[in-house]
């Protein structure tokens, strides 16, 4: 694969200094108005464990109104395989308003494929469209990508599963809520190891099952 060519860094954002945010999937889900870095950034990453939302707060933070192209893993080796084939990045992706690369893979050993998808990821910016990237697994491909990227484009948001009894009780009953079910139906779902949403839905449902 040809090395693409560095574009500059994308024009009107007057800020260097990188934007990190951290919370749960819920702070940036729901009506609540999102931080202000996060509307104005070209770039922006979703980091965190597997079940955490990341790919629900991408859609949300790329395109509230679901707009967004998403590319999985396995789209985004296809795309690149696309742009070698055609010696440049298809109209679609270039242009499409909000662009989501969900789970970008097997880039540590790959420099020339994480130039092209900066490419992407430059023109895109310059152009005023944004991109959101969420991390896939741990192989460490969107830290290579963060490293490449200018820190004035660039946001960064750090998910986490809610902390101590409270918070992940909250979730709980809210499930109990979506799940026609007694909330009393939560206790000690803060008490799951290792905890997390899937193992507290999957818990819900099988009280709900037994119930029924």
């Amino acid at each position: 694969m040809p090395v693409p060519r560095r574009h500059a860094p994308p024009r009107g954002d007057v800020c260097s200094r990188p934007a990190l945010l951290t919370g749960t999937s819920s702070e940036y889900l729901g009506r609540r108005a999102l931080p202000k870095i996060l509307r104005e950034r070209p770039v922006v990453v979703v980091l965190g464990p597997s079940g955490v939302g990341k790919t629900c707060v991408a859609h949300r933070v790329a395109a509230p109104d679901g707009s967004a192209l998403v590319l999985g893993a396995r789209e985004v080796q296809e795309a690149l395989v696309e742009r070698v084939a055609q010696r440049g990045w298809s109209e679609r992706l270039l242009t499409v308003r909000a662009l989501v690369l969900d789970g970008p893979v097997w880039l540590r050993n790959r420099p020339a494929a994480v130039d092209a998808l900066c490419e992407l990821l430059y023109a895109r910016s310059d152009a005023g469209f944004r991109t959101l990237v969420c991390q896939g697994t741990s192989d460490a491909s969107v830290e290579e990508l963060m490293g490449r990227m200018p820190a004035g484009s660039l946001a960064v948001i750090g998910l986490r599963f809610p902390k101590g009894s409270r918070g992940r009780l909250r979730f709980a009953r809210r499930a109990c809520d979506e799940l026609a079910i007694p909330r009393t139906a939560a206790r000690s779902t803060d008490l799951i190891e290792p905890w997390g949403y899937a193992r507290v839905m999957a818990a819900l449902q099988e009280w709900k099952r037994k119930q029924g």
